[in-house]
């Protein structure tokens, strides 16, 4: 019999039954990822559907705060030889001012305020002010004025925020006594950082009163803090699917137990302010400075749309959550000394007087009457030698 003939009368070899599994389960993954990539393709068109006509809202949480570091709203701020940036990455901290950094506030930032050239410059502490000597000399009273982006004097030069307009004004008003006012402002810091800046770097300047301004964003930025910014960042994918910043949003980081009923707010964004966190930070911060003999000042400032009638902005449903009035019961409670600028500024716009930059940030004379308000009620409470 040829070899063709016998090959051709050898059964075939059965079927192997591994491979057979191996193919099915194959096609059976093939067609889960297949159906699941066009339910995740189905439900992001949705999302973005919803979030087009209005049904969810996607608008960056009040919880949430930019990765920063080195932007001032938006723009980078380079020193004048356009190498180091003002803002450096702080591991505790997530930003602070570089030491001993000269630049300029950007043409686009200023001209927008109608502004020229504004210089920037900070000391080897990396705080917008004077040189600190430390220790502090026999005779100084050192006040410390912790703060954001108002107490650095967004826009403004050094000169013309609060702590240096209250420098000159105690200069003018008590020439005999040798006074200090150290801004220690940082744009875009809330009271957590506030808090901590204090510990590490702050108490060792030997205040003897410390300011602390607050600014109605502090409960937001407080509970981002309170979570930590280090896993506050978003990733390739929350940044370009509405389904992933859906989902993040809902069932991401969990609001700290304490944030109740802050935790709407971080979970999807809807427009509450808690204050609880922050009154637990400020009662720290508090306790701190007067276990090292400090005097506390607890001064909200104020927004536009508080002071000018028909000005308005995406923040302005804030006055339902009483900012100020918040601010002066936890004050009133905690020992305090509470200076509230509110009535000041309302009576200096009456009169015709313009007050701010822009909608959250005081021009020369609103920092003026902030350092004004801030002289009174120290001089009031007998907190002045």
């Amino acid at each position: 019999m040829s070899a063709e003939v016998e090959n051709e009368l050898t059964p075939a070899s059965p079927p192997n039954p591994t491979a057979a599994r191996k193919q099915r389960w194959v096609r059976m993954l093939a067609a889960l990822s297949l159906s699941l990539l066009v339910g995740l393709a189905l439900a992001e068109g949705l999302v973005r559907l919803a979030d087009g006509l209005g049904l969810i809202d996607l608008a960056p949480s009040l919880a949430e705060m930019p990765d920063a570091g080195q932007e001032e709203d938006g723009v980078r701020l380079a020193n004048a030889n356009g190498e180091q940036p003002l803002y450096v990455a702080d591991r505790r901290l997530h930003h602070r001012m570089a030491a001993n950094w000269t630049g300029f506030f950007p043409e686009e930032i200023v001209s927008s305020v109608d502004r020229a050239q504004v210089p920037i410059r900070t000391n080897s502490l990396g705080l917008r002010s004077a040189e600190v000597a430390q220790p502090k000399p026999a005779g100084a009273f050192r006040i410390l004025a912790l703060g954001d982006s108002v107490t650095f004097g967004w826009g403004l030069r050094g000169e013309d925020a609060y702590p240096s307009q209250l420098t000159s004004l105690l200069a003018t008003l008590r020439p005999n006594q040798d006074f200090e006012v150290v801004n220690a402002g940082v744009s875009g810091y809330g009271t957590w950082q506030q808090a901590l800046w204090l510990e590490e770097t702050g108490l060792a300047l030997q205040p003897d009163v410390v300011i602390v301004q607050a600014h109605l964003n502090d409960p937001s930025d407080n509970l981002w803090g309170t979570l930590g910014w280090q896993s506050s960042g978003r990733g390739w994918l929350a940044q370009h699917s509405k389904l992933a910043q859906l989902v993040q949003r809902v069932v991401g980081s969990a609001a700290p137990r304490s944030s109740v009923p802050c935790a709407a707010d971080w979970k999807v964004g809807t427009d509450q302010v808690c204050w609880q966190r922050t009154e637990q930070l400020l009662s720290g911060l508090r306790s701190a400075a007067q276990d090292a003999g400090a005097t506390t000042v607890l001064m909200p400032s104020p927004m536009r749309w508080q002071v000018e009638p028909g000005v308005r902005d995406m923040r302005a449903w804030v006055d339902a959550a009483r900012y100020q009035d918040a601010l002066r019961q936890y004050a009133q409670r905690s020992g305090w000394l509470f200076v509230d600028p509110l009535p000041a500024f309302r009576q200096a716009h009456s009169s015709g007087q313009s007050l701010f930059l822009d909608v959250g940030h005081p021009n020369e004379a609103g920092q003026r009457l902030m350092a004004q308000e801030l002289y009174n009620a120290l001089d009031q409470a007998g907190a002045l030698p």
